[in-house]
């Protein structure tokens, strides 16, 4: 090779290590220090995904429905298949790097003429037909000068990233969505029996003012009275049971079921699970690591960076190599012989797009103005993000003194309906006491049950909140299919 071509394959090289377009850092966000609704210090809780909170709650059936719902959700199936259409969109961005080979094969037959005449008569003698056998292979390489190949695979990395994030981001919603309903299932059975206790309670008082009206102790209303009230309470079942009903269909559908396969499993009475402990809140800049969204974010700005190199490339020049080789011969026997015709050729060639009325260019801004928008919405993902937290720590620290108010409020309208009943039987109050009494009871022990799942409930949404967890479910992802940044 000549000294100056030795000198362009050099320059070609020395090119071909450079990219074109930003070189993607992830953005410094702000983060505060400590969680201004957290009645704790705030210390790091960097494994918090790798806890399985759901087994503070002590109960074997939410951990079996979790582990089988991690297994069989449809909604996790099509974050996997997604998963696999990110990874080929990788394994083709890279075969733009490699050059494609074609084989390729001919058989021509022709036959041409010769023309010959006279001063009397114009005469034609056909020349002998032939026919000729080609059979080789056709390459060609596109060189990667300006990186824009490189940039592509870049951002096809990272969208797979953001692929198996978003996964990740379906399974921490699942968890959630499953432990929230089977404590609104437990939730309602437990309110079930709280309506068939008062239920029983009232007709008690509904027989005793019978009694009483047939003794000509008391005016009928008394008994008209204590009937409408139990009804009143009664009519609260049909609504509960439908209540029962629809959690059980969802957890059904969330496993992956049809609606009622899970009633056998469920319908049975099982008290509201207690949380034993509660676990560390952590700081508010993990939620960057841990929340499968934010990574997801993060790696779709990733991708927006990578895109924009992707339009400068277009810019520039482009670099290409052409080449043939094959064989021909006259017979299909001697083609593959040592004596059979061969032909190569090699072809290097450029083009530059040098006119195109400015839509390159055009593109690059629209993939910056594509990354501004990303790296806003990464912003204001953080944001909701600890918002999220922050609510949930309150609505939690809330509910708990609500609970403890409630409590006392049982305990006293239960001494208060003994102390009403008593006097009643008695003579020395009238029935409307008792009456009312027995509905501020009804309302106390509903009120005190609601607020005891709800206690639960913003505990799930806490931990969901701090995307604690996910790690845990232990949801298989092929190790291939997940780039160094993405695994943990």
């Amino acid at each position: 090779m000549s000294p100056r071509g030795l000198g362009i394959v050099c320059l070609v090289l020395v090119l071909g290590g450079c990219a074109v377009g930003p070189n993607y850092q992830p953005p410094a966000l702000k983060a505060p220090a400590q969680w201004a609704e957290s009645l704790e210090q705030a210390k790091a809780a960097d494994a918090l995904e790798e806890i399985a909170w759901w087994k503070v709650f002590g109960d074997p059936m939410l951990n079996s429905l979790i582990a089988d719902a991690a297994k069989a959700n449809l909604e996790l199936e099509q974050a996997r298949a997604r998963i696999i259409q990110a990874r080929a969109n990788v394994m083709a961005s890279g075969a733009a790097l490699l050059p494609s080979v074609e084989a390729s094969g001919s058989v021509t037959r022709s036959q041409g003429g010769i023309n010959t005449s006279t001063s009397s008569m114009p005469s034609s003698i056909a020349a002998a037909a032939g026919t000729i056998f080609q059979a080789g292979f056709d390459a060609s390489w596109e060189i990667d000068v300006f990186g824009g190949t490189r940039r592509s695979i870049e951002a096809a990395k990272a969208k797979l990233d953001a692929s198996v994030e978003d996964l990740r981001a379906t399974l921490l919603t699942l968890l959630g969505d499953v432990a929230k309903n089977y404590m609104d299932l437990r939730a309602s059975q437990t309110k079930r029996e709280i309506i068939r206790r008062n239920v029983a309670a009232q007709l008690q008082t509904v027989e005793v003012t019978r009694e009483r009206f047939r003794l000509g102790l008391t005016s009928y209303l008394d008994v008209a009275q204590a009937e409408a009230q139990k009804s009143t309470t009664e009519s609260d079942l049909p609504t509960i049971e439908a209540s029962i009903k629809q959690s059980i269909h969802r957890l059904s559908i969330l496993l992956g079921q049809e609606p009622n396969a899970l009633k056998a499993e469920l319908a049975a009475l099982r008290p509201l699970p207690k949380a034993v402990g509660r676990l560390s809140s952590g700081l508010p800049s993990e939620l960057l690591t841990r929340r499968p969204d934010l990574r997801k974010t993060e790696r779709q700005l990733a991708a927006a960076s990578a895109d924009i190199g992707v339009a400068t490339a277009e810019l520039y020049p482009k670099f290409d190599l052409t080449a043939a080789l094959g064989l021909q011969s006259s017979t299909v026997s001697k083609l593959f012989n040592i004596s059979s015709g061969r032909y190569w050729s090699v072809a290097p060639g450029i083009t530059w797009n040098i006119f195109d009325g400015g839509k390159a260019r055009a593109t690059v801004t629209n993939k910056r103005a594509v990354f501004d928008e990303s790296l806003t919405k990464y912003r204001a993902s953080f944001l909701s993000a600890l918002e999220d937290v922050e609510n949930a720590l309150a609505a939690y620290y809330a509910e708990q003194t609500k609970r403890r108010i409630l409590a006392d409020s049982v305990r006293s309208d239960a001494e208060a309906v003994a102390l009403a009943h008593e006097r009643y039987r008695k003579g020395l109050t009238n029935f409307l006491d008792v009456l009312t009494t027995e509905k501020n009871l009804y309302s106390a022990q509903t009120s005190l049950s609601q607020s005891e799942a709800n206690l639960l409930t913003n505990l799930i949404s806490l931990y969901k909140a701090l995307g604690g967890g996910w790690a845990a479910a232990e949801v298989k992802v092929v190790a291939s299919q997940v780039s160094p940044e993405t695994k943990r």
